[in-house]
């Protein structure tokens, strides 16, 4: 069995640009412009009670999902349908407890049942390099975007702006 950050035949690509998401993904997060997020499912540790951010970020809507997982500072994986969030999480063998939680944090609370208007990469940019920082979804009277915290997930709710921040909107 293939897995990978304990997801059960999960053995996504790890991305470093945004050219390359672009060209392999661009038609399926077109197809989410317009649609509703049903739910937000992330990984939860049942003895800390706490998230778990380094496992994907399971974005769900009527007729897909989208998994988003800020890998290391330089990488971050896309992908489409391939996490089971009915599936347990095995952390590498450890004795993490960990499962699958659906709108567990509340920084959901302001995306769930909202309609996606634009979705953008973030790129971060630092000295000659960029660097993938995340993907944000433009909602309807909301933002939500899964972001890398330094080798973790953090969610943004609030739309970052600065000179070292630039975005491709798709």
């Amino acid at each position: 069995m293939n897995s990978m950050l304990g997801v059960k035949d999960y053995c996504p690509k790890l991305y470093t640009n945004t050219s390359a998401i672009l060209e392999e993904h661009k038609p399926s997060f077109k197809k989410l412009k317009g649609q509703r997020i049903i739910e937000i499912w992330t990984a939860w540790d049942q003895f800390d009670n706490e998230w778990f951010n380094n496992c994907p970020v399971v974005v769900c809507f009527k007729d897909c999902q989208i998994e988003l997982c800020a890998y290391k500072t330089d990488e971050y994986i896309v992908t489409f349908d391939q996490v089971n969030v009915g599936d347990e999480i095995d952390w590498y063998g450890t004795e993490l407890r960990i499962k699958w939680e659906k709108n567990k944090l509340a920084s959901f609370k302001e995306a769930v049942n909202k309609k996606v208007k634009e979705i953008e990469i973030i790129e971060w940019i630092e000295g000659e390099g960029t660097f993938l920082f995340g993907i944000g979804f433009q909602l309807e009277g909301s933002y939500f975007a899964v972001c890398n915290g330094l080798d973790e997930n953090i969610i943004l709710t609030e739309v970052k702006e600065g000179t070292n921040i630039k975005k491709i909107i798709i």
